[in-house]
């Protein structure tokens, strides 16, 4: 995770049955990476891959407008990272309450100081909770009823 060979450290994540359903329909190829192309070397979200994807997801949120009788020319994507990605699960953990150093394993990132040097406990119990909080979190969102209030967050302030 983050560098390559020798820089590179390892994180474990715990992957509920939901996690391992999708990963289980993924091709499998002959080598160490299971986010590959080849299986040879880790995949990379490059500037093609990006509006590869980005194509896509305009083409679904456009049918699901068709759906619901809305113009579909009217939808647009907004622009977005993939670091977006990550402070979406962080603010997620946030409001779930999960504590921040938990929060901040999740995302594999080290704890400062002296606390990084002395606790090495992998806090893998807490990381399994937090992730199924999350799991549950999205899977209430996307399994939302139609029918369902949207409340826009910034409305609130």
């Amino acid at each position: 995770m983050k560098g390559k060979h020798a820089t590179a450290r390892p994180h474990v994540v715990p992957l509920n049955a939901n996690m391992l359903k999708i990963l289980e329909a993924l091709p499998r190829f002959q080598g160490d990476y299971l986010f590959s192309i080849s299986g040879a070397k880790p995949v990379s979200i490059s500037s093609d891959v990006k509006t590869r994807l980005d194509g896509a997801m305009l083409s679904e949120l456009r049918e699901i407008a068709k759906q619901r009788d809305d113009d579909p020319d009217k939808v647009t994507l907004p622009h977005w990272t993939n670091h977006d990605l990550r402070r979406v699960l962080r603010s997620g953990l946030s409001r779930l309450r999960i504590h921040s150093d938990v929060a901040e394993a999740v995302l594999s990132h080290v704890k400062a100081g002296v606390r990084g040097v002395y606790d090495r406990y992998d806090l893998l119990d807490e990381k399994r909770y937090a992730l199924e909080a999350w799991a549950a979190r999205v899977r209430s969102i996307v399994e939302a009823p139609a029918s369902a209030t949207v409340i826009d967050p910034q409305a609130r302030r």
